[in-house]
């Protein structure tokens, strides 16, 4: 009786550690067919995305700190930091149904975005990133056999524990979309001069100048002469604007022929800034035509030929053509009388 007693004990105790080690490796994915997460991103200093049309993202970590892509632009810090934690958190939901595994395969032959993920130059992890589930809350993903390079025959339904939507937006392989987007970026310390010019407005043309400590010099440019009562408050404000400002995004809604039409036009302002070691930036701002043509004021029913909230810009000495807001950039642009000591 006593050892029937305990055959059934040892019984209970093997169902459940079997149960246990089942239910562990079939909801939590920590078999080495289901485990899609780096858990060490700090140790991650590559990652290469790659899609079906070719495009390719080689992000890269950068010694002194923050990322490259394709070796040629920094990071927008947040684009990385949500790819990172997708990285490390990433988990399996179920597996696929069996009705679904040949539908969900076909479709991440044809759409799915590679991932392969580097930690001290070593490829530790790769897989497909595939579609969104029909409810949104997942991802479809399979891992590829690091020894064959191969996709392993199980694919699986990946998600955030408490993050409800879907991650295949989160390996994307736009270059423009990775690309940081900052405008200025400057110690006030570090400014030797602001040159701040109205084409259509010459005579509001000027000049600013950090002589020394507390000391500045306006010139207007038009009679080459200095603009009096100004207030050091006010251009240390000023200045202190060039810290930080963003662009919104590349100007993607129009086409080549709509930027060569902006960029014949005349600039709304110009503006040049020179440190002390002698580097300049100068940033051409624009108009921004409305790409809803019939639109027309509330007030007057007038045409609105012109966006009142967004203009464009060349940046990076030309080479860039973006979109920004007024709201952030109108206060580095301001007429000479914001300087002057107020009564």
């Amino acid at each position: 009786m006593k050892r029937n007693r305990k055959r059934i004990i040892l019984v209970i105790i093997l169902a459940s550690a079997s149960f246990w080690l089942i239910v562990r490796n079939g909801h939590n994915g920590t078999l080495t067919d289901k485990d899609f997460a780096v858990s060490d991103t700090a140790s991650i200093n590559k990652i290469f995305l790659a899609d079906k049309s070719g495009r390719e993202i080689t992000l890269e970590r950068k010694a002194q700190g923050g990322w490259t892509v394709n070796g040629k632009y920094d990071v927008r810090p947040d684009a990385i930091k949500t790819l990172l934690v997708t990285i490390k958190k990433v988990d399996v939901k179920e597996p696929i149904g069996k009705n679904a595994v040949n539908n969900v395969i076909k479709r991440l032959a044809a759409k799915a975005v590679k991932c392969e993920i580097y930690q001290n130059n070593k490829l530790v992890k790769a897989y497909y990133v595939g579609t969104e589930t029909q409810d949104d809350t997942g991802t479809n993903m399979i891992l590829i056999d690091l020894e064959t390079m191969k996709p392993t025959e199980k694919p699986f339904i990946t998600y955030i524990p408490g993050f409800e939507g879907y991650l295949t937006t989160r390996y994307f392989t736009e270059e423009q979309g990775w690309r940081d987007r900052t405008v200025l970026h400057y110690n006030p310390n570090d400014i030797a001069s602001v040159k701040v010019e109205v084409p259509f407005k010459t005579e509001e043309n000027y000049l600013l100048t950090i002589k020394g400590n507390n000391q500045y010099e306006i010139k207007m440019l038009a009679t080459n002469t200095l603009a009096t009562n100004i207030d050091p408050l006010q251009v240390k404000q000023y200045l202190s604007y060039f810290q930080q400002q963003n662009f919104e995004s590349f100007e993607v809604a129009i086409n080549q022929k709509q930027i060569d039409s902006v960029l014949k036009s005349v600039p709304l302002n110009i503006l040049t800034i020179t440190d002390k070691k002698g580097v300049t930036n100068k940033i051409t701002f624009y108009a921004r035509y409305p790409l809803q043509r019939d639109l027309k004021d509330d007030n007057t029913g007038a045409p609105i030929q012109f966006d009142m909230s967004r203009m464009d810009a060349l940046l990076n000495n030309g080479k860039d053509f973006v979109m920004l807001q007024y709201l952030a950039f109108g206060k580095i642009l301001p007429p000479v009388d914001y300087f002057r000591k107020k009564n």
